[in-house]
Order: structure tokens, then C-alpha cells, then sequence
């Protein structure tokens, strides 16, 4: 054990790693300018300062502002060695490319950065260009560069005065034209303000904005380049006053609003084939020209947000764009208008619809991974129409054929240890299903058509499964649901199912299954066949679209409820009230009854384009009432595997302190309520190669006792107590390796026990029993998955 080692061995070690480093710090040192030619340096380092702003915060603003500017940087370093340009000088001047060392110096070193590549009085100029449109008009910079043993550092020091600043903003005034007025009515909403200082960002976006306000004023012609800015700068103290003004060359028809009059839509739009021979037939509010392989009118009308004779807006121009995409029968979207001839400011819209190939079969082998460490070869074939009623509904028929073995952890001849991790298991999967979705809102009811840039929809899904677990049990299950999904806005997704229903049939089981499930009533009530007729609902908020922000979050919030308009319907009948041993049943089965809630937040604050701390907290519940006293089987939580707590295999945690003493800890490790915890750092290694260090917490635990009668084997019940929660959370850490393909991650994560709940009290800090290996409560567990865990 780690701590029985020797405190002279870490004596010992800790001088020979001082050693190791410092000897890899002089090599480092001598070896970085190995490649550098002569009459030339190696660019090591600069610095930018800023004189003459005071305050500090808008001086450190400036110059990290600056900072950005220089180009090329110096080679990447990490505590002062730089690593990747030493791989490049040590690889030689090989000339092989191809071979591993050529590999090496290419994708893993880095060459050198020459002083010569630096162009110090270009970057001066850009820095003072920069200021200049920061406000910064009076100002200098200048550089000064110290060599150094062929070792060049470059200091730029900037010498500014204060930023000229906003007095009065002067907006178009006494002139008839619409365009005025309507400029002067958003200036509330202007992002120049009085007392701000000079931005040339800022003018730019400014335009952008009055331009976006008359482009839905119906200004259809109108541009940003038709607008100008003129600066005083001649008040003296440091002031300037901002007149806005529409430039005099602008066209007189660019300064008129537009409204819609005709509206043709061609459906079947290529670039070598004209639709000139069919005829053009009109419905309602459209033209349109239709192939054999037409989306109905009607159904195009739900993405068509343009009206005659209403005024041109860009918000329902890109509206009818998005919505029209988002019916996934079409591969392009083409909305482009012309000035009718005969009427002035008149539009006719001409919408070009490019379709998509409707039918297609796709046969792909594929790698199966869960979250439950099960993992194999698939085979997958897929069969979809994306017009099969031609209202651009999408047809999936999907047959699946999995193998799976459970992978990572001890092997399977450790089944019988105490480590509490699970013995290896095998199952294969045979299953199909069939999903209609129709690009918008279906019901026998009215239903809106929602004035938001993404498709609703609804979908309809019928499927069927059969599940082999070799040596333990067969079991079926049929699923049929019936949901709606829509997007308010980007950030806001809301999935409705009010219809779910599945019946799951358990075909046949093994003697040795039989025998558990007589230990554990709970575990044989989870398994009785059974109905599960209830909805779902399901809220998603996510600010992960905006990729360019630092600060990010998801929350995923779920309610699935089941059993309880039937068992309604039942007691309205006068019937007995249902038992444990008598429940009521729907064509002979019962039907379960439970509500169950579960949310998953996630926070990412990212460091860089590569690195990021990522987090993630779920917590959920489960609770049955009514016609059922267990939750079914597959609606009870569980804990531990490669998207879970990583340093122990899944479902070997929980309920609370309870250990499992048959030694497979798959079926009753599960519970009614759940906690769980992650932080991960990420970070770049080299090239496709990240890393990642993670702490995963949590553990499940029941809400009644289950009433086994041989399976506590610590005398723990697993109950939930909020006394003892602290103390019964599973605790893990580890490392990761991630290879970053732009579709896909490969990780493997080795998980490390810190604190195994279900061993006795005193025992279950296990961080010093560590034993590098794969063996025992102690050891690693390795977790092979595609994806990130969150």
C-alpha cells in the first residue's frame, strides 16, 4: 500500500525528479535556438504597454487589446520549458515526412519562431490603428527589441491620452421621407450613447441596427452603406458631437418601403431542369408549380409568413426561409424578390424550393456503447421517406441488431470477490421501430401554427425489442408513443408526450435468476409483466448554441407520470381498491402507477477554444402510489459506468451503504432516488489528443424498504436518510484520454475509487490502498466511450 512506503523512497525520488527537471530545463534551454540560423533569433517573448491611462482596469483592457495584434507569437512554452519546439530540434533535419520521426517533428513539435518573421513596425502601426478606433486619437507606439544569446524579447510601449467622448448624437430631422422618421423613433434603442467613448465597433453595429430596423419597415432596398457618420472632433476638451445622415448617392428607390404582391413557389427547383412545362395553380395566398413529387400546398402554407400586400420584413423573409428548410424535404431554400414593373414599390416573391432525395436505405455496421459499460458490434439498417404523405412528414424504419459485453473493471473470473464490482456479462439486442414525423403540430383539436424559426413537430413511434441476457432472462417490450416537440427560440425546447405507452414482457428467466428474484420481492415486482400507460414532459434549456460564449449552460428537466387517469377511471367504477398482491389490471396485466422527476443541469465555463472546467449535477426521484409499490425495472435509477461515477462499474452502487454479496451487482443495485455530481477539467495534449481530469460523487437510494430477505449483507437497509447522505455518496476521480476526430470522440477514462460507500464505516477512504491496477475496491476502472460523458 501506498502508505507503507518508506518516507527515505519519496526522499530519495523527490531529489531525483529535482534532478530529472532541472537536467530538462538546461537541455531545454541550451536546444532552443539548436535551429535558429545565423544573423537571426529566436522570437522568445514581448510585452505591451500601456502610458497615460489612468485607470487601471481600462489600462489592462488596453492592453490585452493590443496584445491581439502581435503576429506571430512566440513558441508555446509550459512552466518556461518549451516542449514541442525541443521535439522539433531533437527529431534532426530529417527529410523523411512520411516516417515516424518526420511524423513527430511535424504533428508533435513546433519549429522555431523567428525574430525575423516579426514585423515590429507593422504591428506598431496596427496597434496605433487600433487605438485610433478605440477613441485613443493622440497617441504613439514604438518598439524596442534586446537580443540576447539568440534570444530576442520585444517590448511595445503605447502613449496615449484620454478617449475622445460621445456630447450630442444628431439624428435626421425635418424631412418627409418615412425613412427619417422611422430612424428617429428607434434612437431609444441606439447603441451610441452620451458620454460614451469613440468606438468604431460600435459606429458599424449601428448601422447594422437602424438598417435591420427599416429592412422590417419594409426598406427593402435599404443598405448600411447608405448611411454615414459624421464626427466633430473640433469642440476641444476631449468631445465630439456624432451626426447621423443619409448619404446623398443613395438610390431614391432604396428609400421607399415595399410591400408583397405576388407569391410563386416552385417545388421542384434544379439548376438543369426548368419547371416551365407544368402548370401553375393557385392556392390561396401563392402560386406554385408542382412535380410528381410535390409537398401539398397546404402544408407549405404553414412555412409561408409572407402576405400579399402587406409590407416586406426581413423577420418573416427569414422566417419563411427557416421554416421552409426546417420541413427537411428540401436541400435548398432560395426566397429572392424583384420590383414589379407595372406597380410602384411592389414585390413579387419568386421561392425556389431545391428537394431533398425523398427516399434512401442505409445499411452501416456500427460500435455500440452505453451508459452502462455494455458495448459490442451493431448492425443497423434504416429505411426513410421524407415525404411519405406529401406534407414533408419523415418515415424511419429502423432494424437493430446489437451484441454487447460489458468492458473495463475486473474480468469476469473476479465475480466472486469482494471488490463489489460486477462480473462480466453478454446480451444481445433484436429490435425495430417505426417513427412518422410530421413537420408540424397534429391533433384532433386546432392546433397553432407558431410564429418561431424552428419546425414544430410531431411524431408518432411504434416499436418493438427483445432483450437476451445469457444466463439470467429473455425479456420483450413494446413501446408506442405519441409527442410534440417545438422551439420557442434557440435556447428554449419544450417535448410533450401525452400519450406513452409500453408493455414490458419478461419471455422467460434462468433457475439461478429465479433464485434472486425469490431473495428480493422488490426486484420481482420490478420485473412482473406490466403496463406502463402514462406521458411524458420534458423542458430543455440550453445556451451551448451560442458556441462563442464562455459561460454556458444546459438544464434538462423530465416528469414522467403513468397509471393514474386509469386508476382514476377504476375508482370512478366503485372498484376494490388495489393491493400488493391484488392489483389492478388492464387485459389481464397490471399497469403501473408512479411519478417520476429528474432534472440534469450542466455548466461549462470554457478557458480557450480547447480547454474548458465542465460540470454537471442531476438529482431525481421516483414515487409510486396507487396500483403499484416498486418502480418498473426499466424507470428506476442507477449509478456508476463511463457517462456516470467513472471509478465504479455500473449499477454496483447504492441503494445508500448496501453491498451486494452474490458478487453480480447488475439487477437490484438500482433505486427510487438519485445524486450525482461531476467536474471535469479538459484540456489540449497535442494535435487530436485532449486530456481531462474528473471527481464524480453520488449514489441512489430507496424511498421504502424493499423487503429482501437475504440480501443486506452489511445490515444496511439503503433508505434514504438526509443524515447520512453525505456520508453514503460514492466518491471517484481519475484521468482522461480523448481522441477529438471533428465527428466523433474516442475517450478512455481510468476511473479511481476515493471513497467506496458500501464498506464499513472507517474503511472507505480507499485513495491509500490504491494498487495501480484493476483489481479490488481499490483499484481502477476503465471506461471505454464515444462522446463526452457530458
Amino acid at each position: 500500500m501506498i502508505k507503507n512506503i518508506p518516507t527515505s523512497y519519496w526522499l530519495f525520488n523527490s531529489k531525483t525528479l529535482y534532478f530529472f527537471l532541472l537536467a530538462l530545463f538546461i537541455a531545454s534551454g541550451c536546444s532552443s535556438t539548436k535551429s535558429v540560423p545565423e544573423n537571426d533569433a529566436l522570437f522568445a517573448g514581448y510585452n505591451v504597454k500601456v502610458e497615460g491611462e489612468p485607470e487601471k482596469p481600462s489600462r489592462k483592457a488596453l492592453e490585452a487589446e493590443l496584445d491581439g495584434t502581435v503576429r506571430p507569437k512566440p513558441n508555446s512554452s509550459i512552466l518556461g520549458l518549451r516542449f514541442k519546439l525541443w521535439i522539433y530540434n531533437a527529431m534532426g533535419d530529417t527529410a523523411d515526412t512520411g516516417g515516424i520521426k518526420g511524423w513527430i517533428k511535424e504533428k508533435v513539435g513546433e519549429p522555431p519562431v523567428l525574430l525575423s518573421q516579426v514585423d515590429t513596425t507593422t504591428i506598431a502601426d496596427v496597434m496605433s490603428s487600433r487605438l485610433n478606433n478605440l477613441g485613443y486619437f493622440d497617441n504613439e507606439v514604438g518598439s524596442t527589441t534586446q537580443i540576447k544569446k539568440k534570444k530576442a524579447t520585444v517590448e511595445w510601449k503605447a502613449s496615449v491620452q484620454p478617449p475622445y467622448r460621445i456630447r450630442n448624437i444628431v439624428y435626421p430631422e425635418g424631412d418627409s421621407l418615412q425613412l427619417y422618421s422611422h430612424i428617429r423613433a428607434t434612437k431609444e434603442e441606439s447603441l451610441l450613447k452620451v458620454g460614451d467613448p469613440f468606438r468604431l465597433q460600435t459606429m458599424v453595429q449601428e448601422r447594422e441596427r437602424i438598417d435591420n430596423v427599416l429592412k422590417n419597415k419594409g426598406f427593402f432596398y435599404f443598405s448600411p452603406d447608405f448611411l454615414a457618420f459624421r464626427v466633430d472632433t473640433t469642440l476641444g476638451e476631449r468631445l465630439y458631437d456624432v451626426r447621423i445622415l443619409v448619404k446623398r448617392d443613395a438610390p431614391a428607390f432604396a428609400l421607399q418601403p415595399y410591400k408583397i404582391d405576388d407569391i410563386y413557389i416552385t417545388t421542384n427547383h434544379t439548376v438543369s431542369e426548368s419547371n416551365v412545362d407544368n402548370d401553375t395553380l393557385k392556392f390561396e395566398r401563392f402560386y406554385y408549380i408542382p412535380d410528381e413529387n410535390y409537398v401539398k400546398s397546404k402544408h407549405l402554407a404553414h412555412g409561408l409568413f409572407l402576405e400579399r400586400d402587406s409590407l416586406y420584413t426581413r423577420q418573416n423573409h427569414l422566417l419563411t426561409t427557416s421554416r421552409l428548410m426546417g420541413l427537411g424535404a428540401f436541400k435548398f431554400v432560395n426566397v429572392r424578390f424583384n420590383r414589379d414593373t407595372l406597380q410602384e414599390n411592389r414585390l413579387d416573391a419568386e421561392i425556389s424550393l431545391t428537394p431533398n432525395l425523398k427516399k434512401s436505405l442505409r445499411v452501416e455496421t456500427q460500435y455500440v456503447n452505453k451508459s452502462n459499460n455494455f458495448a459490442g458490434p451493431g448492425i443497423t439498417a434504416s429505411f426513410r421517406n421524407r415525404n411519405a404523405l406529401r406534407g414533408s412528414e419523415l418515415l424511419t424504419v429502423n432494424l437493430d441488431a446489437n451484441y454487447e459485453t460489458q468492458i473495463g473493471g475486473q474480468p469476469a473470473d473476479e465475480s466472486n470477490s469482494t471488490s463489489g464490482r460486477s462480473s462480466v456479462l453478454n446480451s444481445y439486442e433484436l429490435g425495430i421501430r417505426t417513427d412518422l414525423t410530421f413537420p408540424r403540430f397534429v391533433a384532433p383539436f386546432w392546433a397553432p401554427n407558431l410564429r418561431s424559426e424552428f419546425v414544430p413537430k410531431t411524431r408518432i413511434s411504434l416499436g418493438t425489442s427483445l432483450l437476451n441476457r445469457v444466463q439470467f432472462f429473455r425479456m420483450n417490450s413494446i413501446n408506442a408513443s405519441y409527442s410534440y416537440n417545438w422551439r420557442p427560440k434557440r435556447t428554449l425546447t419544450y417535448e410533450v408526450t401525452p400519450i406513452n405507452l409500453q408493455y414490458v414482457n419478461l419471455l422467460s428467466t434462468t433457475s439461478a435468476f429465479e433464485e434472486r428474484l425469490q431473495l428480493n420481492p422488490f426486484l420481482q415486482r420490478s420485473f412482473n409483466d406490466q403496463f406502463i400507460i402514462g406521458s411524458i414532459y420534458q423542458l430543455t434549456i440550453s445556451t451551448q448554441v451560442y458556441e462563442e460564449r464562455r459561460h454556458q449552460f444546459f438544464d434538462r428537466i423530465s416528469l414522467d407520470v403513468s397509471g393514474n387517469i386509469l386508476n382514476g377511471l377504476y375508482s370512478l367504477t366503485g372498484a376494490d381498491s388495489p393491493t400488493d398482491e391484488f392489483p389492478r389490471t388492464i387485459a389481464g396485466q397490471p399497469f403501473s402507477q408512479y411519478t417520476r422527476i429528474e432534472n440534469d443541469f450542466r455548466y461549462y465555463l470554457k478557458f480557450s477554444e480547447k480547454s474548458m472546467l465542465a460540470t454537471r449535477f442531476i438529482a431525481g426521484a421516483g414515487f409510486t402510489y396507487g396500483n403499484s409499490a416498486s418502480l418498473p425495472y426499466v424507470k428506476q435509477f442507477s449509478i456508476g459506468g463511463n457517462n456516470s461515477i467513472r471509478a465504479f462499474r455500473p449499477r454496483s452502487i447504492g441503494p445508500g451503504a448496501y453491498r451486494d454479496s452474490t458478487g453480480v451487482a447488475f439487477f437490484d443495485q438500482v433505486g427510487d432516488i438519485k445524486f450525482e455530481t461531476n467536474i471535469e477539467y479538459r484540456f489540449p495534449i497535442v494535435s487530436l489528443l485532449r486530456g481531462a481530469l474528473f471527481v464524480d460523487a453520488g449514489n441512489i437510494w430507496l424511498l421504502r424498504d424493499q423487503g429482501a430477505t437475504g440480501a443486506r449483507s452489511n445490515g444496511e437497509s439503503g433508505l434514504f436518510n438526509a443524515g447520512s447522505l453525505i456520508n453514503e455518496l460514492a466518491v471517484g476521480t481519475g484521468f482522461g484520454l480523448r481522441v477529438d476526430i471533428e465527428f466523433f470522440v474516442i475517450r478512455l477514462d481510468f476511473g479511481i475509487p476515493v471513497r467506496v460507500p458500501y464498506l464499513p464505516v472507517g474503511q472507505r477512504y480507499v485513495l491509500d490502498d490504491f494498487n495501480f491496477g484493476f483489481r479490488g475496491d481499490a483499484g481502477m476502472n476503465l471506461n471505454i466511450a464515444i462522446g463526452y460523458p457530458f
